[in-house]
């Protein structure tokens, strides 16, 4: 009886040699490398959001101590004008080295401001806002209340300049200052940059009697260096605004009002030697 072969009793003279081992192998270096990818992305991940929490946490620290800063600032203005005229000396010599920096500790000490130039305030506790200005006055500068009400024999020769950190604020103190004055003793100028050039302010101070001049620091401080308007023969007091405001600043902490005030007016050289001569004084407001 014939029997017939199925296809695998075929004597061809092939061998079958399936190398399962070697591709089971290959396999899973394919799978383990793909584990290893996605490990290495998600570690690239994790660490990208651990620097992004560690970036966003140093901002907000740094925010904080600039916060922290600035209203230690303010802070520090506010109590420097309730401390005697020794302390505040030493204050505005701490604000000449900031303004500067070029400068050496034997130069700087040259320009520092004598104790004697400070009104002492101290007493008056009442706060120190616009409104208050003339009671303020009255009580701790009485001979300026009485100055004020007096007429200079010059034009363009107040005897007060209050320097402020903004028209805004030298609008309000003109208007309180405006009470007084004596029925002949001139205008309260107002000099700031908003709405007014230099120039027609200098022509204003020529041709008027004025008994005290309120602005900025930046428009005072151009009127002392760059016009010869601003008459000094009769300025008695600085009085300077201590006011903090919205951003926690005072006129100490803004370069733009800070620098004119150091350099172009309590740097001038008529107001340093009336200072020397003790016929001026500053008072901190």
């Amino acid at each position: 009886m014939n029997h017939s072969r199925g296809g695998d009793d075929l004597e061809d003279g092939f061998d079958i040699d399936l190398d399962v081992s070697s591709a089971g192998e290959d396999a899973l270096h394919v799978v383990q490398e793909l584990v290893k990818a996605k490990k290495k992305k998600k570690n690239k991940k994790r660490k990208a959001q651990e620097m992004l929490a560690e970036a966003e946490t140093t901002q907000a620290l740094a925010k904080r101590r600039k916060t922290e800063k600035v209203e230690e600032n303010s802070s520090e203005v506010l109590a420097i004008t309730l401390k005697s005229p020794a302390v505040q000396a030493e204050y505005f010599y701490s604000i000449l080295g900031r303004v500067n920096k070029d400068l050496t500790s034997l130069e700087l000490e040259e320009l520092r401001l004598p104790d004697a130039a400070f009104i002492d305030s101290h007493e008056y506790v009442t706060v120190r806002d616009v409104e208050n200005l003339p009671d303020f006055i009255t009580q701790v500068v009485p001979t300026l209340k009485t100055r004020l009400a007096q007429r200079s024999a010059n034009k363009g020769a107040p005897t007060l300049l209050l320097i402020t950190s903004s028209a805004l604020r030298a609008t309000e103190f003109t208007r309180v200052l405006r009470g007084m004055r004596g029925p002949k003793s001139g205008e309260i100028a107002k000099l700031f940059a908003r709405h007014f050039k230099l120039e027609e302010h200098a022509q204003y101070l020529r041709k008027n009697h004025v008994c005290a001049g309120v602005g900025t620091a930046g428009r005072i401080g151009k009127l002392l260096s760059e016009t010869s308007a601003l008459n000094l023969n009769a300025l008695t007091h600085i009085i300077i605004d201590s006011h903090i405001d919205v951003k926690k600043r005072s006129i100490f902490d803004i370069p733009e009002t800070r620098d004119p005030l150091i350099k172009d007016i309590l740097g001038n050289e008529a107001v340093k030697k009336s200072i020397a001569s003790g016929k001026l004084s500053i008072v901190l407001f």
